[in-house]
């Protein structure tokens, strides 16, 4: 889950659950039931992937089993964030050497704050690095578990066989290894197997009816005067409020967040201004949410033009019983043909990274034959292309209760005989790097920015792109006038931000 951030002038920045001060993180963030299985299953024995988009709530869950594993006298957990820019930009022994001295450095750390004596070597290799965990279980006679967080990069995906070798040759009988992966992840290499060398779990919480009480909980632990009976009018109840949100934007939590900001300054809350909640949040954060990404994507920048035309072509399929009159309410979710998603794999997985579709089901059967997947639509563009613009209480319970059948896709069907899918490029690195920092300024798409008095104080003492910026140190940017250690955390979750996504 997402925080605002409180520091000095920045009050407005979203951060991810990494960055949200430990001291705080029990005030911001809450877990449903289905949520407590998952950690459960983090903290047993075993070898664990976390799958979710982008904002989904990946980190809150590695962070809060690591919190809890602390706890315990019979666990030593290592809590990893791989936002480091050297891994994301090596590959073969070149990374596992950064990746060693970084869990090297992780575990000394560790140590140092649970008090324990024991002097564990900076490895290099993997070699040394897997005989230093053993030898460090058996002497603390503690099962070690290894959290891998933002483990993998859409957009660079060449050194994800190089950790996924490394994450299946340090899970033993003594360490544990879990990690987080976005949707799409496919580049295991040859000696990971993903189903039988690890455990996956899909977080995805577009479904509100199994879990009808996450997003109320998260309103009134990070919103209270939302979660308020007063705040609202007659026919809309605080419950209903939350959980339209979080349906809205298909359980994507960053996304629920930055939708519930929208109402700070509301008296009153009814159906006409969760209304323009929805479609502003479809004009002014997710369609521009593609072009902020897209420098991100490395190869798959290219696939933003045709990811941005299967929206379109999912939203008016799914709209256009409605402006026939066939239909008085939208389908909010639509049955694809494989052979469909098959062609156009890689776009549906960045579509679920940025939150515009969730997969609710793996296969279900067409009624024209053939099989395929589920897919909820983000509520924001539904309504925006519904012909009245406007939410009505009908509207809400169904998408709700999620009563209605799917809207299909046929492969026989002439919905994406238009796209065409361009030639990726070769490995490049990402594009993000070389753009001026001037993109890291809030904006409707960005609203964890950083102000216009910062960039041009970074500007003027030298940091003029966003690579340059990431690969300064804390003492060159102490040395800028004004930027001191509060801005510069401020300035590294937002650099973080930008890259990782």
């Amino acid at each position: 889950m997402n925080i605002t951030d409180n520091i000095d002038m920045d009050s407005g920045l979203i951060l991810a659950a990494e960055e949200c001060p430990p001291s705080q993180f029990d005030k911001y963030h809450s877990f449903s039931s289905y949520d407590e299985v998952i950690i459960r299953k983090l903290s047993a024995h075993g070898p664990v992937l976390v799958r979710g988009g982008r904002g989904s709530g990946k980190s809150a869950l590695l962070i809060e089993a690591f919190r809890r594993m602390k706890a315990s006298t019979s666990v030593f957990p290592i809590y990893v964030s791989l936002r480091y820019l050297p891994l994301l930009q090596s590959d073969g022994e070149e990374y596992i050497g950064h990746f060693c001295v970084l869990l090297s450095q992780a575990v000394q750390q560790e140590l140092k704050e649970r008090n324990f004596e024991y002097n564990f070597a900076v490895a290099t290799d993997q070699v040394s690095l897997q005989f230093g965990l053993t030898a460090l279980a058996q002497t603390l006679n503690l099962r070690i578990v290894l959290l891998f967080d933002d483990a993998a990069h859409i957009g660079r995906e060449k050194p994800l066989e190089v950790f996924f070798d490394l994450f299946r040759t340090l899970s033993s009988s003594l360490t544990s290894c879990k990690a987080s992966i976005y949707p799409g992840v496919t580049k295991f290499g040859i000696r990971f197997d993903v189903f039988n060398d690890s455990t996956v779990i899909d977080i995805g919480r577009s479904d509100i009816t199994s879990a009808p009480e996450f997003f109320p909980e998260v309103v009134k632990a990070r919103y209270p005067r939302l979660a308020e009976r007063t705040t609202f009018s007659d026919r809309l109840a605080p419950s209903q409020f939350a959980n339209l949100l979080g349906r809205a934007v298909v359980g994507n939590l960053r996304g629920f967040i930055l939708a519930c900001n929208r109402f700070d300054n509301k008296d009153k809350i009814g159906i006409p201004e969760v209304t323009q909640c929805l479609l502003d949040m479809a004009s002014d954060y997710f369609w521009p949410l593609m072009e902020e990404v897209a420098p991100k994507l490395g190869i798959y920048e290219a696939l933003i033009d045709p990811a941005r035309e299967i929206v379109e072509i999912i939203v008016d399929h799914t709209t256009r019983p409605v402006k026939s009159g066939s239909r008085t309410i939208a389908q909010d979710r639509v049955l694809v043909h494989r052979q469909i998603v098959s062609q156009y794999l890689k776009i549906f997985e960045i579509l679920e990274y940025l939150g515009f579709v969730a997969r609710r089901e793996a296969s279900r059967a067409l009624k024209s034959g053939g099989r395929g997947p589920i897919f909820a639509i983000n509520l924001c563009s539904l309504l925006e292309s519904t012909p009245t613009r406007r939410l009505t209480f009908e509207m809400i319970e169904e998408w709700l209760q999620g009563s209605s059948e799917p809207a299909e896709l046929h492969i026989s069907g002439t919905a994406f005989q238009t796209i065409r899918l361009p030639q990726l490029p070769e490995e490049h690195g990402l594009a993000i790097l070389s753009k001026g920092i001037e993109v890291l300024g809030r904006s409707d798409a960005y609203p964890y920015g950083l102000t216009e008095a910062i960039i041009q104080r970074l500007s003027a003492g030298g940091m003029k792109t966003v690579g340059q910026l990431a690969n300064a140190t804390d003492a060159q940017l102490d040395n800028i006038d004004y930027i001191g250690e509060v801005k510069i955390k401020v300035i590294r979750d937002v650099v973080y931000q930008a890259i990782w996504m």
